[in-house]
């Protein structure tokens, strides 16, 4: 398995696909603003390098794997929509991706 470090992001598969893109940019953006040492050192391993977008079913979906990503202790930004009442629409994560395994790409 290829452990270079990818961006994931996961974004949700009843939005629009050119929706998705820009939900999914947001995210990427937000983990770029995430402060803490261990987000910045997997930021600038990363480099601009590989990005693998993922779709979920929902809204739902994307909150179910909010809350598996913070049991696994992986860190991750997520980005709400202000144009769509402050949803949760897509979520940004720097992994090897293992636990991204069973997830389609969108």
């Amino acid at each position: 398995m290829n452990t270079a470090p990818r961006m994931y992001v996961l974004v949700r598969r009843d939005l629009e696909s050119t929706y998705r893109v820009v939900q999914g940019s947001h995210a990427i953006v937000e983990y770029s603003f995430l402060g803490d040492p261990k987000a910045q050192e997997a930021y600038m391993a990363w480099r601009n390098g590989t990005v693998v977008f993922l779709g979920v079913r929902n809204e739902q979906a994307l909150d179910l794997w909010a809350l598996k990503l913070k049991d696994k202790d992986k860190t991750f930004a997520t980005w709400f929509e202000p144009d769509l009442k402050h949803q949760l629409t897509a979520i940004a994560c720097i992994d090897t991706g293992e636990v991204f395994k069973n997830l389609n790409i969108v």
